[in-house]
């Protein structure tokens, strides 16, 4: 029989609580942490160990230090490491949450809207998910998890909360004070919930602590063995309950996995869970995974491992595309990071570059007709509610192709017939470079059009559909909206007519719609201020006083290919970062401090003939709307004006900063928190 008093560890564990009615209990005996089994005060409830319904007017409830920074029942060893962690811990919103019961907040509106984006957190099984909610029995950190992820996207605010992006960070907050006791004791269930905390963070702009939290995800992976299969019971099928058991556990490792490769790249970001690792099966078609249907499927590489007896061979879904998807990006990203991009031609075959293109093609060509990307395809996804799920697998393809061809665009306009956007390895191969670069410009713009159609076609799906949105959909919207703004303010008589014609008009939807993203997902403001930078800065590349200088395009052609080096680094600290240095605009007014891995470059300012001229309001006297073309931009409504201080000496290293930020950017890097 189960005490009446449990101890803090159990009672946040959720686990029986066997001792003598005093510490240590025999679960705190066995896992050596007989010093530190202490019992809560009786008439204490949740974590914190606040009363359950504190008076108002007690001086408890008025004092103004939170009762879990005084409490002796915390271990120091890990409350010290764990609110080093946890930022938001002390704020008004997260003490308040403490009183709330995740139970009643989790109505059918909130579940609905965790299931939309369930194709990204897809580790649970539906059904059993829906009645551990209803007979309250879901782990309380997963409940707050989700919640975090799904409390964005309903119609109100939960009270006491203004805005829902508030309850979410209370609400994840609150999950990871849950977290914290027991984070060295690996479960499934802990595993998810620092994944849904790691897609929240991330889509808030912390992408620091996310992927702080996405390496203790993969910790726990790595040591309870979800990446191999579990031994089959013998001369017998898995039942119904083995094989959904089974299913979760594969789920929740390709989930990090996932995660893993879609933040990777970078600096010092190195994906953890190689493909080679991942010793199990891809996760089965949605159908099959609902009623519980025991079958194989491929492995990542597409080989069958047939377990004993023999299954039937099970289809694979969306997700399971996505995987594959995902790992070619892991691949892309390192390569966009490495010193390959320099150092190859890519137009030949033995290239790094080719064998990824080759890859991506193998991909798509694999792709089941149902799943091959059109606009009809896309409609009729939508209809069986598989819309964002579609977006989201293709736009994983998408992104790579578009980064891989990226790096070879010049980033301040076209060539002027010098080599100086070639590296000088290509001097011997001036015109087939010219060449080249031509049609990876065409192929780089094609594939941003067709994410700008995707995007559009999205649009007209309405609400409902927006609210199940990702911030990887976001991500690659944004770029393929940065390139646009490229293609519009440096035309060439070699680009495609249709795409140059549109080119204005995708812009303005794209940031339209990344103002509306941005109220689900912070992130979203960023990329929104970056594109509007960055076409205040692309229109001084038209000004009286000729182009860019040379020095000046090569380091912005340096920033394009060390991406990640200008960004808040999540795995460096913030005194490593560097910023441009504030330099008088009287000699040279786009002087640039790259950071290349630890060794700061500056650009010097000597031998620059065609340096660009300083700002000047008399720049943008006649640009009222944001091409000028009559299209006003405001705060306000779906557009936007420049709000710049044009007679502030810094305004020249923030507009051109915007530029490397874009060019630069990285999944999982934003330049604030």
């Amino acid at each position: 029989m189960r005490n009446p008093v449990a101890c803090v560890a159990c009672r946040s564990a959720k686990q029986k609580c066997i001792h003598n009615d005093s510490p240590p209990c025999e679960r705190c005996k066995t896992t050596l942490r007989a010093e530190s089994c202490q019992f809560p005060p009786p008439g204490t409830s949740s974590f914190h160990r606040q009363p359950k319904r504190p008076r108002r007017d007690s001086p408890q409830a008025s004092n103004s230090t939170p009762q879990s920074l005084q409490s002796p029942n915390r271990r120091g060893d890990t409350s010290i490491s764990a609110n080093a962690l946890v930022q938001p811990l002390l704020s008004p919103s997260a003490v308040q949450v403490s009183d709330l019961d995740p139970y009643d907040l989790l109505t059918d509106e909130v579940k609905n809207s965790y299931l939309r984006c369930s194709y990204k957190w897809s580790f649970h099984h539906t059904p059993t998910l829906l009645l551990r909610i209803r007979d309250r029995t879901l782990e309380s950190w997963v409940a707050w998890a989700i919640l975090a992820l799904a409390i964005r996207f309903v119609k109100e605010a939960p009270a006491p909360f203004k805005t829902q992006t508030e309850a979410s960070n209370a609400y994840a907050a609150h999950a990871r004070q849950l977290l914290q006791p027991d984070l060295e004791t690996p479960s499934v269930s802990r595993v998810q919930a620092l994944l849904m905390l790691t897609g929240h963070d991330w889509g808030a702009g912390n992408g620091r602590r996310a992927w702080i939290y996405l390496g203790m995800a993969i910790r726990m992976v790595q040591i309870m063995d979800l990446c191999q299969e579990l031994p089959h019971t013998k001369n017998r099928l898995p039942t119904r309950e083995e094989f959904i058991e089974m299913e979760e556990r594969r789920r929740t490792a390709w989930t990090a996995f996932l995660m893993d490769s879609l933040l990777s790249g970078g600096k010092g970001r190195k994906r953890s869970l190689d493909a080679s690792d991942m010793l199990i099966q891809l996760p089965c078609e949605k159908d099959a995974f609902v009623f519980g249907e025991a079958v194989c499927c491929e492995q990542l590489d597409g080989h069958v491992q047939m377990p004993s007896p023999s299954l039937d061979i099970g289809e694979l879904g969306i997700i399971a595309y996505s995987l594959r998807a995902a790992n070619t990006w892991g691949m892309v990203a390192r390569w966009a990071c490495s010193s390959t991009v320099n150092s190859e031609l890519p137009w030949t075959q033995t290239s790094e570059f080719s064998r990824l293109v080759y890859n991506l093609d193998a991909w798509k060509k694999s792709l089941p007709q149902r799943l091959q990307y059109d606009l009809f395809s896309l409609h009729a996804h939508n209809a069986i509610d598989q819309g964002q799920a579609f977006c989201y697998m293709h736009s994983i393809h998408f992104m790579s192709f578009m980064f891989l061809h990226r790096a070879y665009l010049p980033v301040l306009g076209p060539n002027t017939g010098q080599s100086d956007e070639t590296p000088r390895s290509y001097d011997d191969h001036a015109d087939t470079w010219k060449r080249w670069q031509q049609l990876s410009r065409s192929e780089l713009f094609k594939e941003a059009t067709l994410v700008c159609e995707m995007m559009e076609e999205m649009r007209t799906f309405g609400v409902y559909f927006l609210r199940g949105l990702v911030p990887w959909i976001g991500f690659t919207i944004y770029t393929a909206v940065g390139v646009m703004l490229y293609s519009y303010n440096f035309p060439s008589e070699d680009d495609d007519p249709a795409i140059a014609e549109k080119a204005r008009e995708r812009v303005i939807q794209g940031c339209i719609f990344l103002k509306e993203m941005k109220t689900q997902w912070p992130m979203a403001q960023h990329w929104f201020e970056t594109i509007k930078r960055m076409q205040a800065y692309y229109r001084t590349m038209h000004g009286e006083d000729g182009p860019v200088s040379l020095d000046e395009r090569r380091a912005l052609r340096s920033a394009m290919i060390d991406y990640g080096a200008l960004q808040p680094s999540p795995v460096h600290s913030p005194q490593d970062q560097r910023v441009p240095d504030k330099q008088s605009t009287q000699d040279v007014s786009l002087s640039l401090t790259i950071t290349v891995p630890h060794v700061p470059l500056l650009i010097p300012p000597q031998n620059q003939p065609h340096s660009a001229s300083p700002l000047k309001p008399s720049t943008f006297e006649s640009t009222g709307s944001f091409f000028n073309l009559g299209h006003t931009f405001d705060d306000t409504g779906n557009s936007f004006d420049f709000d710049f201080n044009f007679s502030s000496a810094d305004v020249e290293s923030i507009m051109v900063n915007a530029t490397q930020d874009f060019w630069a950017s990285f999944p999982g890097e934003v330049g604030y928190t």
